[in-house]
């Protein structure tokens, strides 16, 4: 599988950022239009058997910045996170990698999934923080 980056909702300058950071870590990037937030992940990243459907989003929702990996290794991964840590990206807050679960999700599902659970681990991290500062 070859190795591929989706990027959902970024502007042109994040874009341009992230196409350097892919470059430096050999990995392939495609720009996901608005338009494709009805197709799964699997056929958006072209798995066999994953096929697209014919209608186009036009909703409101998931205007997030998010990445979706696939077929990226351990040191290509830590080569890719370093890379946006060093570069004016700096971070993306949602990202997610390919498995036989959300294969079958669309973007819009994964990123209210990853929102929530963002939204959880930051409210946890910060009570353990308040927490520590009390002791």
């Amino acid at each position: 599988m070859q190795k591929l980056m989706l990027a959902f909702n970024f502007t042109p300058e994040r874009l341009q950022a992230l196409k350097m950071v892919a470059l430096m870590a050999k990995v392939q990037l495609r720009a996901v239009e608005r338009m494709d937030m009805c197709q799964s992940l699997g056929a958006l990243v072209g798995l066999p058997g994953m096929e697209r459907v014919a209608e186009e989003y036009t909703g409101l929702e998931a205007q997030e910045e998010m990445l979706f990996l696939c077929g990226i290794n351990g040191p290509t991964l830590d080569r890719l996170l370093q890379g946006i840590k060093r570069s004016p990206l700096k971070q993306v807050a949602l990202k997610a990698m390919l498995t036989p679960t959300n294969a079958e999700w669309t973007p819009v599902k994964l990123m209210a999934e990853l929102a929530a659970e963002h939204e959880y681990m930051t409210k946890k991290s910060k009570g353990q923080r308040v927490m520590h500062k009390m002791q």
